[in-house]
């Protein structure tokens, strides 16, 4: 398997690799910089041994809104230990996170660290729930890749061989590959406008103004995506909270179901009883 092939096309970009908090670890698989004593003693898988499979009831991560905001891919190759029931008991940052934003997005290096330490926090706690059927006998310890790419997570059983690159270029922004951009298409009715919510820091800062999101509207009519054009750093988690949460008509072109991109805008504004 090519995971970098088949998950970041074309040339990839900035790989932050922030320290796993206190907080991650208390929620899900500790993230270990360093072999744990589990690991240690664990029995190496390889192509010649019995791979073990993903129970169907194992999800994916959550796809971090800190992802989201920038419009990026990322990639993460976790070395996991599982016990003879098939659970995670241990997990070691082998390779990652690496982070490619999409063209157009915000690219500061305060952004981009919050992504990969979102994207680690994410597989942290997915870690907690995923299980294998018919584990070896014994702590055993191989590879897992989770990719996040366009809205979406998922995971897979990592070739030992693969290689993410240090370093990556911005890139197109995935969601939006197939998607007919609004000016093609007349823009879909909104079915459901969610207001966004003023988060407690950004009301104690006071903070006010217009957020821009570029969006992916899916032919069912749900939101597929979004991602930040105009950005309020203390605004942009609600701005995509709520946009995700929008509801559109489905639209077809030529009677078939179509994809549209567009752009939204959520202003910001309050007063106080004084004012």
């Amino acid at each position: 398997m090519r995971l970098v092939r088949i998950l970041i096309i074309g040339s990839l970009c900035f790989g932050a690799i922030p320290a796993m908090t206190h907080a991650q670890s208390r929620r899900g698989v500790e993230i270990r910089e360093t072999a744990g004593p589990l690991e240690q003693q664990a029995k190496p898988l390889s192509k010649a041994s019995p791979l073990p499979r993903f129970k169907s009831s194992s999800q994916a991560p959550a796809y971090p809104w800190e992802l989201r905001r920038l419009g990026a891919r990322s990639a993460l190759i976790v070395q996991v230990t599982v016990d003879g029931s098939g659970r995670i008991v241990e997990a070691r940052r082998a390779q990652g996170p690496l982070v490619q934003v999409a063209i157009g997005s915000p690219n500061d290096a305060a952004a981009r660290r919050a992504a990969a330490d979102a994207v680690l926090r994410s597989t942290s706690e997915s870690l907690k729930e995923v299980r294998f059927d018919d584990p070896p006998e014994g702590p055993s310890t191989f590879q897992v890749s989770f990719a996040f790419v366009a809205g979406k997570s998922r995971f897979a059983l990592a070739d030992p061989a693969e290689l993410l690159p240090a370093e990556a270029q911005p890139a197109p922004w995935a969601a939006a590959e197939g998607a007919l951009p609004t000016g093609q298409v007349k823009m879909p009715k909104q079915k459901k406008y969610v207001k966004p919510v003023y988060s407690k820091a950004a009301l104690d800062a006071r903070v006010q103004g217009t957020v821009q999101l570029e969006v992916v509207i899916g032919p069912d009519g749900n939101v597929t995506d979004t991602r930040i054009l105009k950005s309020i750093p203390l605004l942009d988690q609600s701005a995509i909270e709520a946009t995700l949460r929008a509801r559109y008509e489905p639209i077809a072109v030529y009677g078939n179901p179509a994809s549209v991109l567009s752009v939204v805008m959520h202003t910001f504004t309050f007063k106080t009883k004084s004012e």
